[in-house]
């Protein structure tokens, strides 16, 4: 694979995805419950997505390789991730899965599911390019926020 930084359609996504970033910061900033929604929507959504595509076309998680500037990130894709793809990206969809479940439920369980999401977009970040960087980190603040917030709201 080539790194696909002359075609269009990647670099949509990537902005998307960067200004999605930034609606999700400012949303958990200033609305949480309408945060809480969106991540809800956007774990739900990723869990689904990756569920399929493992399901389909396990090798394109293979590309990320080629797409993280951090060396430790690329040898554990070509490494053992190369031969665990299938399970890996299932866990981590299930895990999307449930971080989405706790921002619908609310209070505590949003709480929970807020440390899960900055967890996994703290993780992903490395990926560079292949994350949308820095879009991941303005989506962890965003879910900091609905974390910070959850506490009181419904």
């Amino acid at each position: 694979m080539q790194l696909p930084i002359s075609d269009s359609t990647f670099w949509l996504a990537y902005w998307t995805s960067n200004i999605g970033g930034a609606i999700l910061a400012i949303t958990g900033w200033k609305w949480v419950r309408i945060a809480r929604y969106l991540f809800a929507a956007l774990f739900g959504w990723a869990s689904w997505f990756n569920l399929d595509t493992v399901a389909s076309t396990p090798d394109v998680y293979l590309d990320y390789a080629l797409l993280t500037p951090v060396r430790f990130y690329s040898d554990f894709i070509t490494g053992w991730f190369a031969d665990h793809v299938t399970g890996a990206v299932m866990t981590v969809a299930i895990g999307q899965g449930l971080i989405a479940i706790g921002m619908l439920l609310g209070k505590t369980w949003a709480r929970i599911a807020a440390v899960g999401a900055m967890a996994f977009l703290l993780a992903v970040a490395p990926l560079g390019l292949g994350s949308a960087f820095p879009a991941s980190l303005l989506m962890a603040v965003g879910a900091y926020f609905v974390y910070r917030g959850s506490a009181s709201s419904a």
